[in-house]
């Protein structure tokens, strides 16, 4: 009987193991790796490249199915976008990589310039700040995040604010809650499936 109980107890243990191997991990942003929220559509596919990480992202606008692609130097903060209105850019005059010791910082501000097609049309100041630690599961996989609230303030312009699950062992955002200027919450994005995707 004792042996049986061993060999089952080993069993659980290696299909747990197995299971948390199905996670995707950093290393995996070498071939990419997917979010995708079911209903309605929103699939990001994330890889890292020599320009920091490459957001290919599919979602639906008034039914229609919309190709956006960005980059981030980190991964909270945006450089590039790519859609149909354009090529957008943020210049930050700070070195991004500091925020991988956001939590040392607490808050973190740089200002910023934006361009539109290579071309310099407005300024202001890019802010985030942690609020807080905690777990995120999107499936069957739970990472640990850092709660942050993000603001881009451009001049003569709303400010742009979001509260984020970011996971600092994969280096990505795993949520967005886009926050109205009082701080209450307009929408969301949160997803369903984490996969790795598969080299091409």
């Amino acid at each position: 009987m004792n042996y049986r109980v061993i060999a089952l107890v080993a069993a659980l243990a290696t299909a747990s193991s197995v299971a948390a191997q199905d996670c995707p991990t950093a290393e995996d942003l070498e071939t990419g790796i997917r979010l995708t929220r079911t209903d309605p559509l929103f699939s990001v596919v994330l890889t890292r490249t020599p320009d920091g990480i490459s957001e290919a992202r599919v979602m639906e606008r008034d039914g229609v199915p919309e190709d956006v692609s960005s980059v981030y130097s980190h991964g909270l903060t945006v450089t590039r976008r790519i859609g149909a209105g354009g090529t957008l850019e943020l210049r930050y005059d700070r070195d991004t990589t500091e925020l991988d010791s956001l939590p040392g910082y607490r808050e973190w501000t740089s200002p910023v310039a934006l361009l539109s097609n290579g071309e310099v049309v407005n300024s202001g100041t890019y802010t985030v700040r942690i609020s807080g630690l905690g777990d995120a599961t999107i499936g069957d996989c739970t990472y640990t995040v850092w709660r942050v609230q993000d603001r881009l303030q451009m001049e003569g312009l709303q400010p742009l604010a979001f509260e984020k699950a970011f996971a600092p062992d994969l280096g990505i955002p795993l949520s967005a809650i886009q926050l109205a200027p009082d701080g209450s919450p307009v929408s969301g994005v949160f997803f369903d499936e984490i996969a790795v995707e598969p080299a091409q």
